[in-house]
This record gives structure tokens, C-alpha cells and sequence, in this order.
């Protein structure tokens, strides 16, 4: 392992101890997603200002609507059901990081990032349209690798999931077959899955696990915790069809990566447009930027107005969109936000109520 990726376990495993102690000296507390988890505990830890435990979007929300924490931390923009819990009252969406949805993968006889799937055919692995890892769809755009005849087991998460509304959301936008079959569109937090060799499990590191311990597995989890599960050499790159100068509209494989994640978070003329109108709730899925990782997702630090804390969170968040904590982004598997987004965080930071 290099010392890279070791320095990432190691504050993995500090991050998993801080999370029961930090609340002893952290002024704000938050709970909610597990795709930023590891991000937070550092920052909390290193800046004193607050505690963070990942224990997925939805749980996150609904605490936050109880007001038993002081934040909360969410993948995804809130159903209207979800708002609903918040009895009208005005909750404000901080973006803090840009990460990625891998899709790693444990294949028989498969080593390396050499499998390639355009997201036409995720969809159809998720949806149960193909069950087997021979597939015609899978072989064709992976000549030289011989996959087993083997069922395809497709591990999900058990919980209510940003991870789960942001990877939904994608393969409605690609896959005819996931669309008609699992979900319509949107942010979807707990898909109906109809993958018939279906295990499920809690939080990222839950579905990281389940891809280690399972031949034939493939799953969907942020880029951290893939490292950190030691999957880094086994996650899929994705297919999209973007227009590329030059030639027109072709199918680019992408691995994620900081380069590939950095310019799937670059804003398209119309998102630039909707933050600066203070409009941060971005869907960075799908993007259509030349050389991008196709599921790039950012995540939000969510405030509800009016709580009594509300000046521990400021602190807490001025430290997260800061220069040192963003500094540190890249060694956890994620990426500093880009210069316009962050621009529009730190103006919603300054107009908390």
C-alpha cells in the first residue's frame, strides 16, 4: 500500500474513534450521510468546533427535523415529504466537497481497473435486465477479459441513502431499463431494486464490504470508502456519450480520479447561472464536460433556521470551507470545491439565520 492510501485507512480508523469522543469537545453536532463521513470526522477533530456521525441522509434529516442535532449532512436535495418535517421552517443547503460514486467490482478471474460499463448497461445490472457477468453488454465493450458465467451479485444499501438518490437519479438519466423498472427520476433514497442476486447493506463501508466478501459482486459507493475497502484497483470505468471537439459524439470511458472528478464539479453555463443566484442544490450527475467522471456528486451541510446552535455551526462550516480542511480533501478520496461553488457556499454561510 502506498502512503497515500495508508495515511487514508489511517484516518479512517481515527475518524471512526473520534466519533463517539468528539461530542466531549465539538460545540455543534451533526449527523446524516457516510459518503462525506470521513471528511467531517477529520474536520471536527482538527478544528474542535463539532461531531459528526455517518448514519445515512434520511436519518440525518429526520434528526435535524427533531432537532436533535445542529446540523445535518446530506447527499441529496429533501423530498417534499422530508420538507414537511420541517414544519415551514427555512433550512439552507451548504455544499462543502466534490466526490464520486464508484462502482467497484469482485469478478472472478478479473483483476485490475480494466472493466469498462457505459451506464446504459449499470442500469440494466440494477435493474435485473442482465444477471449474468457473460453478458453480450458487458463482453462487447471488454474484449480480452473473460468473464464468468456466473449470476451477478449487486450489493445496495439497506438505509435511506444520499448515495443511493444520487446513483438512482444517474441511471434514471441513462438506463431506459432502470427508469421503467426502479425509479422514474430523481433522487431516489431508497430504490426498489429488481436485481434478483440482491444483498443489502448499511451505510458505504457497508456496501464496500459487501463487494469484498462476495464473489461475482459489484456495487456503488463513494470513492473514499472504495480505497479504503482496498477496492481502488477494482472499480469500473464509467461509459458516457459526450460531444468531443473534433469528432463529434463518442463514448468516453472515465476512471474516477481527481482530474475526472474536478471537471465533472465544473458548472455547466446554467448551473454557473443558478449560483449565482444563490441556488446551490446541484445535480452534477451525468455530465456532459469532455474527460469527466459521469457520476460526480457534491454534498451539503444542511442548517435549519432559528436553532440555538446555529453560531457553533457557522464556526464549524467556516472551518469546513476553508482553505487547511479543503487542503486535506484530496488524501480522503474527495475534492475541493471549485471557485464558483465554493464563492456561492461562503455567501450562504454569511447569510445564515
Amino acid at each position: 500500500m502506498n502512503r497515500t492510501l495508508r495515511n487514508v485507512a489511517l484516518l479512517s480508523a481515527a475518524g471512526l474513534s473520534l466519533a463517539g469522543s468528539a461530542s466531549a469537545f465539538g460545540a455543534a453536532t451533526g449527523s446524516g450521510a457516510t459518503f462525506p463521513a470521513i471528511a467531517y470526522q477529520t474536520w471536527c477533530s482538527d478544528s474542535g468546533a463539532c461531531s459528526y456521525t455517518g448514519v445515512g441522509s434520511g436519518s440525518g434529516i429526520k434528526a435535524l427535523a427533531a432537532k436533535t442535532v445542529d446540523f445535518a449532512g446530506s447527499d441529496v436535495i429533501m423530498s417534499d415529504a422530508q420538507v414537511a418535517t420541517f414544519g415551514g421552517a427555512n433550512v439552507t443547503y451548504i455544499p462543502t466537497l466534490y466526490g464520486a460514486i464508484s462502482i467497484p467490482v469482485h469478478v472472478s478471474g478479473v483483476t485490475g481497473n480494466k472493466v469498462k460499463i457505459d451506464g446504459s448497461t449499470l442500469g440494466d445490472i440494477f435493474s435485473g435486465a442482465i444477471t449474468t457477468w457473460n453478458d453480450a453488454k458487458i463482453t462487447k465493450t471488454n474484449k480480452g477479459i473473460k468473464f464468468p458465467a456466473s449470476p451477478i451479485t449487486v450489493c445496495v444499501r439497506s438505509d435511506a441513502s444520499g448515495t443511493s438518490g444520487n446513483f438512482s437519479n444517474y441511471l434514471s438519466k441513462v438506463s431506459a431499463s432502470y427508469k421503467a423498472k426502479v425509479s422514474s427520476g430523481g433522487q431516489n433514497q431508497t430504490p426498489a431494486w429488481t436485481a434478483p442476486a440482491l444483498q443489502s447493506a448499511s451505510g458505504n463501508a457497508g456496501v464496500a464490504n459487501c463487494v469484498n466478501s462476495n464473489d461475482n459482486a459489484i456495487g456503488y459507493v463513494d470513492l473514499g470508502d472504495a480505497i479504503r475497502a482496498g477496492l481502488q484497483t477494482n472499480v469500473v470505468a464509467v461509459g458516457e456519450k459526450r460531444i468531443v471537439k473534433g469528432k463529434g459524439r463518442v463514448m468516453q470511458y472515465v476512471l474516477p480520479s481527481t482530474k475526472t472528478i474536478q471537471l465533472g464539479g465544473t458548472p455547466t453555463a446554467a448551473q454557473n447561472a443558478k449560483i449565482k443566484a444563490g441556488d446551490l442544490k446541484m445535480d452534477f450527475t451525468a455530465s456532459p464536460n469532455s474527460g469527466s467522471y459521469p457520476i460526480t456528486t457534491t454534498t451539503f451541510i444542511l442548517v435549519r433556521a432559528g436553532m440555538p446552535n446555529n453560531g457553533a455551526v457557522s464556526a464549524a462550516l467556516s472551518y469546513f470551507l476553508g482553505k487547511t480542511a479543503q487542503s486535506k480533501l484530496e488524501s480522503l478520496g474527495f475534492v475541493a470545491l471549485s471557485g464558483q461553488l465554493r464563492t456561492g457556499a461562503n455567501k450562504a454561510l454569511a447569510n445564515l439565520g
